[in-house]
């Protein structure tokens, strides 16, 4: 064979470490696991052998001989190529590399049915945990999972109808603090311009926007709700025909990033007098303007981490608790609220 082939060389196996440094398959096993009843001269045969093959232990298909879980933890975002979604599974990443845990990745782009199948590969790789942001609509099937001990956290959104820890943001307090932003600046017509009203975060944003009205003494009359507006470029439309109608609005809460790059490209191409404030952070908030929440996914996918391991180390605990991010604007501080259900 050409020393330069392409094809792939396959693993070496247990059976090769063991010829190499002339022991059973069962005694390179056993040095192989840790086992104790092996001896010092022994174990560095088996050792050497298996550091000159590049031998690697298969740990999942031990895990699955021992019934044990695994080392691993399941995570499904909606859509990595949302920098929201990316700065979650880091946060969340970087706090389970802590515990000894790993991550492994998944996107479900928002799909239900697709999701229940990353959920079942996942529990195929003998996960020790789940934390899913939620596309479906029913969660009961994880019922079972939970009996044999696989913990489940809800990050961003809650699952519905399974009893389980959850963690998210304060979507309806943070609405209230962007439009209370606006009234300072003395906007009277405040707008909100939202996404898609069937999806949780968006309904509770929208929500907020009606409740924080009326606390507030607004004219729901002269302040618009505008839904169903999930690009940049619906966004700026949106924004336009408020901005361009007779009586048009000097406030506008942008209930995401991407509408707030949207509304920030409207009123900068009309050169409206009109302030806008983002629920979401991005990375052009500066440049266009636009104050925006603290809404940090990293600390959000971190908070999700820590609900996770609190459940690992107490999986028989039937009280599950929701974990509040509060939310400000940049320049003043986050808090993060538990409750217990």
């Amino acid at each position: 064979m050409s020393p330069h082939s392409s094809t792939p060389q396959s693993h070496p196996t247990l059976a090769d470490v063991a010829a190499i440094a002339g022991v059973s398959v069962k005694t390179a096993s056993r040095v192989l696991n840790e086992s104790m009843n092996v001896s010092e001269v022994t174990a560095t045969k088996v050792q050497q052998a298996a550091n000159l093959l590049g031998y690697r232990s298969n740990r999942l298909a031990r895990e699955l001989r021992t019934g044990t879980l695994s080392n691993l933890v399941g995570m499904i975002v909606s859509d990595l190529a949302n920098p929201f979604y990316a700065g979650l599974a880091s946060g969340a990443e970087e706090e389970l590399s802590k515990n000894g845990l790993d991550l492994l990745l998944a996107t479900s782009r928002d799909d239900g049915e697709r999701e229940r199948l990353l959920v079942d590969s996942l529990l195929e790789r003998r996960v020790r945990g789940l934390i899913i942001v939620p596309s479906a609509e029913d969660y009961s099937y994880l019922h079972t999972e939970r009996k044999r001990g696989v913990s489940i956290v809800f990050v961003d959104r809650p699952g519905p109808y399974l009893d389980a820890d959850s963690v998210l943001s304060d979507n309806q307090g943070g609405i209230a603090t962007c439009i209370d932003r606006l009234i300072a600046q003395r906007c009277k017509s405040i707008a909100l311009i939202a996404d898609n009203a069937k999806i949780w975060t968006a309904s509770q944003r929208i929500e907020g926007f009606k409740q924080a009205l009326l606390t507030r003494k607004l004219d729901p009359a002269t302040s618009p709700i505008v839904s169903e507006i999930h690009t940049i470029d619906l966004a700026e439309k949106a924004a336009r025909e408020l901005l361009l109608r007779k009586n048009p609005v000097d406030g506008i809460v942008a209930s995401n990033d991407l509408i707030a790059i949207g509304v920030a490209h409207a009123v900068a191409s009309l050169g409206a007098q009109c302030k806008v404030v983002s629920f979401d952070d991005f990375a052009t908030s500066k440049l266009m303007n636009v104050p925006t929440l603290d809404h940090d996914p990293r600390r959000l996918g971190a908070l999700a981490a820590e609900s996770l391991m609190r459940r690992i180390n107490n999986p028989t605990d039937k009280n599950f608790g929701e974990v509040l991010m509060k939310l400000s604007f940049k320049e003043e501080p986050i808090k993060a609220v538990t409750s217990n259900g």
